[in-house]
């Protein structure tokens, strides 16, 4: 072989190794796991190992910043039909499944209210305050609820909610509170057991030791469920009426002098009789007949020139007198009166002469309006302001004189006329909303006392009605108490 074809075969060897690819011994790398992925795996673990440390009973926040509880899944976002059924749902329910008006609801108010501050339970109203209590809940879940502030303002259902919470703590609190609690549904009666004439309630002495030593156990199921609601109403309301929730008090007393039970009625310091500092402007007359249907027995005034406003009385001093209606209407806002037999009531006054109420001597064998105010040391007298009793017959008038103190004692005996308004129905008036227009009242008179004569003023004006009060509870308790002698 010659040079040549040597040179031509090896250039041709080396071309054919050059175009065919390398054969690569690659292994294939055992798994791993990256960075990232650690990162992950530690993450999930350390999740899973808290969560079963943690107690099943405590909430906390997840790792993903959400609160969730132990042991449980997140629920799964709402799927687009739940969406759709809800606001179906929400739009349907516009509809008022909250069902009551502003007359129902305020009577519903009062009744529970008034039996927790007088007789320490629900009452007889139970049923409807449950019913309430879960129809406003369910309101709250509207897009719109039914329930307005307006409503709330008039019905006084936040004064119901708030005395319901505040009634609860105060068994919390109390040493015997608790057993107290087992009776907030029904009072309880049994063979054992004594007439409380104070609160004209019975009670059982078994049940009263029971109480006394704080043997139970805790609170009835059907109560904790309704504070439970009441709570949950609470935070309701506050979260969508804001400040105007905790306003509706200055509201309230705005309405009294507008609208209200103050229409007409104006304040002057010039004024000194001991009644009031208060005036109003005599209106054009209407008729007798008018005047017996606009006043029904329990009518109740903050005040006797609210009274003489609406014309059942032609002055606002202590004095008999016939209205614009021809009726002759004896005011008892001060003295003593007390019980000679059933309907049957004989008012005692001292003072002088003028005091005497000379003008009743024509009156005697005839029928009368009878009105009693809050300073009457009386067991029939109302809690606060002044309140329309009923038609009473004169039966005997009498007057004296001390020679010694040279005063003047009037003995006026009186008998309600049957067939009116039973005197257990009209002891409920003033009712727990008209105590708390009774409040605003007091307040604005102070505040306007303290405003034009001064805090020294005012400071005497407070003292002299903490005397008043005090006095006047004292003779209250001490008659109870000579009362529960004769039973």
């Amino acid at each position: 072989m010659s040079m040549l074809e040597r040179f031509t075969r090896y250039n041709q060897g080396t071309r054919s190794r050059r175009d065919v690819p390398p054969k690569l011994n690659i292994k294939p790398k055992p798994g791993s796991i990256n960075d990232d992925d650690q990162d992950r795996g530690f993450i999930s673990r350390r999740r899973e190992i808290v969560s079963q440390i943690l107690s099943p009973t405590a909430k906390h926040f997840g790792f993903d910043g959400a609160a969730t509880l132990p042991f449980s899944r997140r629920s799964p976002p709402p799927t687009r039909a739940r969406s759709s059924a809800r606001s179906t749902y929400s739009q349907e329910s516009s509809e008022p499944d909250f069902n009551y008006n502003r007359a129902a609801l305020l009577e519903l108010s009062d009744s529970v209210r008034a039996s927790l501050q007088r007789d320490k339970t629900i009452g007889s109203d139970n049923d409807k305050l449950t019913e309430f209590l879960e129809a406003a809940l369910r309101d709250e879940e509207l897009r719109r609820p039914v329930l307005d502030l307006e409503t709330v303002e008039y019905a006084r259902l936040d004064k119901l909610v708030a005395e319901l919470l505040q009634h609860a703590e105060s068994l919390r609190i109390a040493p015997s509170g608790i057993g107290a609690a087992m009776a907030l549904v029904t009072p309880i009666r049994s063979t054992h057991e004594t007439h409380n004439p104070h609160i004209g309630t019975w009670t059982s002495r078994d049940e009263g030791r029971k109480r006394n030593s704080g043997s139970a156990t805790e609170l009835p199921l059907r109560y904790k469920s309704d504070l439970a609601a009441a709570k949950n109403l609470l935070r309701a309301w506050r979260r969508r009426f804001r400040e105007q929730y905790f306003m509706m008090d200055q509201h309230r007393c705005a309405g009294l002098v507008k609208g209200g039970r103050l229409k007409d009625v104006n304040f002057d310091t010039s004024l000194t009789y001991d009644l009031g500092k208060w005036h109003t402007k005599v209106s054009d007359p209407i008729s007798e007949m008018e005047g017996n249907l606009w006043f029904e027995t329990g009518h109740w005034w903050l005040n006797i020139t609210c009274a003489e406003r609406d014309g059942i009385v032609a002055s606002s001093f202590e004095t008999p007198t016939k209205g614009r209606y021809g009726i002759m209407t004896l005011p008892l806002m001060t003295g003593q009166e007390e019980m000679v037999r059933p309907n049957t009531y004989k008012y005692v006054r001292e003072g002088r002469s003028a005091d005497m109420h000379i003008g009743l001597i024509s009156q005697v064998g005839r029928q009368i309006r009878v009105l009693r105010g809050h300073r009457l040391k009386s067991i029939l007298a109302p809690q606060a302001g002044v309140r329309y009793d009923g038609l009473f017959t004169v039966k005997q008038y009498g007057c004296k004189q001390d020679s010694k103190t040279n005063s003047y004692r009037l003995e006026l005996t009186l008998e309600r006329i049957p067939n009116q308004k039973s005197l257990e129905e009209i002891g409920k008036i003033p009712r727990p909303s008209q105590l708390d227009d009774w409040n605003l009242y007091e307040k604005l008179e102070g505040d306007k006392v303290k405003l034009i004569q001064g805090e020294a003023t005012y400071l005497e004006w407070k003292l002299r009605r903490q005397e008043e009060n005090i006095e006047r509870e004292d003779w209250r308790r001490a008659m109870w108490f000579k009362a529960s002698f004769s039973h």
